[in-house]
């Protein structure tokens, strides 16, 4: 018997229209949404920081990494000079990556520019939202999708990224989609992505030590070759571009580093237990670098199922090392957050819909509810309880999981378990 297929329609269906009417609608709808905000909101300044850099370097011929630049964002964010407690947005961020900004400064509207890149740092999040559901292969019911993307958009910390228009948020995606393309062997681009991704340590250095441990294990040379090509192209454009770069940005780097601002888990625990946080902050930091030791000498040669856990685990725990950092940088702990609820999902199956929907309910109200109503002593207590919370309750949940998690499922009860 012959079967005929109908080629498809060439033209467009009316439905098509009402779709491609709805995604313009959308679209120009967070455009003026974002653009109202910047107008409004102060805050930016971690865009600012280099789109401030990049316009002195190019039209001022000033050095980006001197107290000059500094001097201007803090005059853009604060309308002044910085106070004590204040971050001094001095610029430390190398310069082959601050070559990326160069486009930017071609824009001297500091309000329509910083709107552009947050619309921009909104698509990486919604992709790394994406690309973190994509990585634990969870066939999850719709609802719950929507559910973990809303999540990942809308959280106290992706609030604070998109508010400073943090360069976090593409990081993070960059992160995801490392993890991504290295699960599909597409290695040049893994190496790729690798070299866009070498700043911001206090936020991925155990993850980046970690990947590049297990790819020379690997022997993976396309990665390590996709890595030093387009890393040698940015650094040979950076030196050509500014020879002395190094010392000044060298020289950045410590002045940020003496700088007081931001989040210190020794510091965040001192404040909390004035007696027992100094010895509380060197046991925590001490017992994770043991525990990222054990897991990573068992991830680097793994499966991985292993391997992605322990990549989730060093995102979780850099927060928590005494590295000093920021609250907007705990959005990439996205990644982990999605394989937590993904193996609670498929694991508890006869209550796993209610046991995701309360833990992604915790995880997105406790932050915002901290932000709002400050019951506890003074803001600061309530600033150093959100920024302890993220990632304290993600080692917990990686750690809760982590029997599941590295394991497929092998024994009777386990695969009765993954059945309705």
């Amino acid at each position: 018997m012959t079967t005929h297929f109908q080629p498809p329609s060439k033209s467009l269906t009316p439905r098509d229209y009402q779709f491609i009417a709805l995604v313009v609608i959308v679209f120009l709808a967070i455009c003026a949404a974002l653009l109202y905000a910047n107008l409004t909101l102060k805050g930016g300044g971690d865009f600012y920081v280099h789109w401030v850099g990049a316009r002195a370097f190019l039209f001022d011929k000033i050095d980006p990494y001197s107290g000059e630049v500094a001097a201007r964002v803090q005059g853009l964010v604060y309308e002044g000079s910085a106070k004590a407690g204040d971050e001094p947005y001095i610029l430390d961020t190398p310069f082959q990556i601050l070559l990326l900004y160069f486009p930017f400064s071609i824009f001297s509207n500091p309000t329509v520019v910083r709107a552009v890149f947050t619309l921009l740092l909104e698509l990486a999040l919604f992709a790394l939202a994406v690309l973190s559901l994509r990585l634990t292969d969870w066939e999850s019911p719709r609802f719950f999708a929507i559910l973990f993307v809303f999540l990942a958009v809308f959280n106290f910390y992706a609030f604070q990224a998109v508010f400073e228009s943090s360069p976090v948020l593409i990081l993070a995606f960059f992160y995801a989609a490392i993890l991504t393309a290295y699960r599909a062997e597409a290695d040049e681009l893994v190496g790729a992505l690798l070299s866009f991704s070498l700043y911001y340590w206090e936020v991925g250095a155990p993850f980046l030590i970690l990947f590049f441990w297990r790819v020379y294990r690997e022997k993976r040379s396309r990665i390590f070759a996709g890595f030093f090509m387009f890393a040698l192209i940015m650094y040979f454009v950076a030196f050509l571009t500014y020879p002395d770069w190094v010392i000044p940005f060298l020289r950045a780097t410590v002045n940020n580093l003496r700088a007081d601002f931001g989040f210190n888990v020794h510091a965040v625990l001192v404040h909390l237990l004035p007696a027992q946080g100094k010895a509380l902050g060197w046991i925590l930091t001490i017992g994770l670098v043991i525990a990222l030791g054990y897991e990573w000498s068992l991830a680097v040669s793994g499966d991985f199922r292993r391997f992605y856990w322990a990549s989730c685990l060093s995102l979780a725990a850099a927060p928590l090392l005494g590295f000093r950092t920021e609250m907007e940088h705990l959005v990439v702990l996205v990644i982990p957050l999605a394989l937590v609820f993904a193996v609670v999902h498929d694991r508890w199956r006869r209550i796993g819909n209610s046991l995701t929907f309360l833990l992604m309910l915790v995880i997105f109200v406790v932050p915002w509810l901290l932000y709002f109503l400050p019951f506890t002593r003074s803001y600061k207590f309530a600033s150093e309880l959100t920024f302890l919370f993220l990632p304290l309750s993600t080692l917990i949940g990686l750690y809760w999981i982590r029997w599941w998690a590295i394991r497929p499922p092998r024994l009777l009860s386990d695969l009765a378990t993954h059945n309705p």
